[in-house]
Formats: structure tokens, C-alpha cells, sequence
């Protein structure tokens, strides 16, 4: 790969719940950010933000004519409401292609993507990354699946670096009540009863400023291919919950019921890729991730 002189960025989704973390450490690696955005306010971070549609072509061939970024991360994608199986995984996936095609057609180097831990085939034991995959689950997955293909096969004859980052189990700050985290600290806040169904199944839980860490670090190096994101020490959903409600004193307010699950008993990464490639140490544990969140 050629010698990157300016570490100009175009950056995708940042304003999701990882991506609005992501900034912070970006800067620190000496990143000069471009950001599009659907938002009409969005934070004074010292990001250039664009306002834009992502899934109009056009805006991208020319935001991408404009900037001209060296690098690419590329976060962007629904993961609320009935996403699993929405047509605009497909709006996605095409918005994707696009990302990588103009970002070639103007000098792009260095692109890195998120994919899902959801691409796996599962098993009892962490996964790897060149462990088997099974993408038809849902369009989520196909689409994710489908992007890094042909993202990488394009980066491959356009000699760009690529990377694909499996995000496995995320939770943060102002979390969508929809999702896990976001239930929870909200029923407790209201001090209402949390039921918990199937409290034996462990997750690979990891912190979005961990995440985003994880991603700027991942884009500042030379790594190729696919990187677990992920902390490599699954905790039981039953462990997770309590924890939360542990620290704000309202464990009676947790019930749990054992009713069996469709879902695999565990869904763990192997993270050495991460830690002995990228580099990335991992800065927060559980407890004190919860308490930072419960703070908020």
C-alpha cells in the first residue's frame, strides 16, 4: 500500500449509538473527519458534517469528488425495528457498493466496514474468523455478507486496504428501547418490573466506546480481512441484567423466567485478531461500563 500522507476521512453512520463515540478517538489517531449525516443538529465534535442521503448515488459520487478522503469507515446500517428482514438492508448493501467505488475513482486507500458476528454459523465454542459462515439467516445478514464480497473483491483490484469488523454484542449510552440495554435501564428508571426469559444464554458484550476504539484503531493499521469486535468473555444475560440493577439498588424489580430459547446457548468471539494485530486493548470492563451508562 502507498504512503498515506493526509489522514482525511469520510465517515458513515456517526451518529449511531457506536458511531456517535467514534469521533474521540478518532481525533486522536489524527484523523481529519467528514461525516454525512441525515440529522438537521448534529454535535460540535470538530467533524465536518455533511448532510446528505446515503442511498442517492449521486450525492456520494460527488461528496466522494469533493473531499477526495484517503480513508473510509463505514458503519451505516439499521439495526432497530423489524431490520432483520427490511428491504433496506438492500438499500444498504447497494449504498455500500457505491461508498467503494467513488471513494477508488478519487485516490481512496484505506476502507474499513462493519459486518455482524450474525454472519457466523454458530457454535458452542468462540468463533474465528475464518470459521463457517451461514449469511441466510435473514437479509441482514445475506446483505451484510454480500457487501463485504463484493467490497473486498472491488478493493482487491482497485488497490485499496480493506477491513471487515464483526461487531458482536453491543450496548451504550441511549440505547433504542427495543434493544436489551435500553429496556432495562429504562423500566428500572420508572421503577418498573424487568422479566427476563431465557437469563442462561451468554452474549459477547462490548461497550460501544470500545467499539469505536476498536474501529479507529482497526483503520489506522494495515490489517486486511475480517476482525472480530469483540471482548472474548461471553456473560450470561442473567449475570448482564443484574449487574445493571445491582447498580442502581433495584434487583427486586429483575424477574427471571427459564423458558427454553431458539436462540444458541452461547455467542462468544475470539478476539486475537483484534488484540494481537490491530493492537486494540480493550479499556472497559462490564461493571464499569454499566455504571458510566447509568450515570448518563
Amino acid at each position: 500500500m502507498e504512503k498515506i500522507i493526509t489522514k482525511k476521512l469520510l465517515l458513515t453512520g456517526g451518529t449511531g449509538l457506536i458511531g456517535k463515540e467514534l469521533p474521540a478517538y478518532l481525533k486522536k489517531l489524527g484523523f481529519d473527519i467528514y461525516a454525512i449525516t441525515i440529522d438537521e443538529n448534529n454535535p460540535d465534535c470538530g467533524v465536518h458534517w455533511i448532510k446528505g442521503n446515503l442511498f442517492d448515488e449521486n450525492f456520494i459520487k460527488n461528496t466522494m469528488e469533493d473531499i477526495k478522503p484517503l480513508y473510509l469507515l463505514n458503519m451505516a446500517w439499521v439495526t432497530t425495528g423489524n431490520y432483520l428482514q427490511s428491504e433496506i438492508n438492500n438499500s444498504f448493501l447497494d449504498a455500500g457498493v457505491n461508498l467503494i467505488k467513488y471513494f477508488a475513482q478519487n485516490g481512496g486507500k484505506r476502507a474499513v466496514y462493519a459486518g455482524t458476528c450474525f454472519e457466523y454459523k454458530f457454535k458452542d465454542e468462540p468463533l474465528k474468523e475464518n470459521d463457517e459462515l451461514d449469511p441466510n439467516k435473514t437479509l441482514y445478514t445475506l446483505t451484510k455478507d454480500k457487501l463485504h464480497k463484493k467490497a473486498e473483491a472491488f478493493a482487491k483490484e482497485n488497490n485499496i486496504s480493506f477491513g471487515w469488523g464483526r461487531i458482536f454484542y453491543v450496548y451504550g449510552k441511549n440505547e433504542d428501547k427495543s434493544r436489551l440495554t435500553g429496556m432495562v435501564t429504562d423500566k428500572l428508571k420508572n421503577n418498573e418490573e424487568v422479566i427476563i426469559k431465557s437469563g442462561s444464554l451468554k452474549k459477547d458484550y462490548m461497550y460501544t466506546k470500545d467499539i469505536a476504539g476498536a474501529f479507529a484503531k482497526f483503520l489506522n493499521s494495515n490489517v486486511e480481512g475480517a476482525v472480530n469486535i469483540c471482548t472474548g468473555n461471553p456473560v450470561s444475560i442473567k449475570d448482564y441484567v443484574l449487574a445493571m440493577a445491582r447498580e442502581v439498588n433495584k434487583e427486586e424489580l429483575i424477574i427471571f423466567k427459564d423458558e427454553p430459547s431458539n436462540q444458541p446457548p452461547v455467542i462468544a468471539g475470539d478476539n486475537s485478531r483484534l488484540l494481537n494485530e490491530v493492537g486494540y486493548e480493550i479499556e472497559y470492563d462490564l461493571y464499569t461500563a454499566i455504571k458510566e451508562i447509568l450515570s448518563a
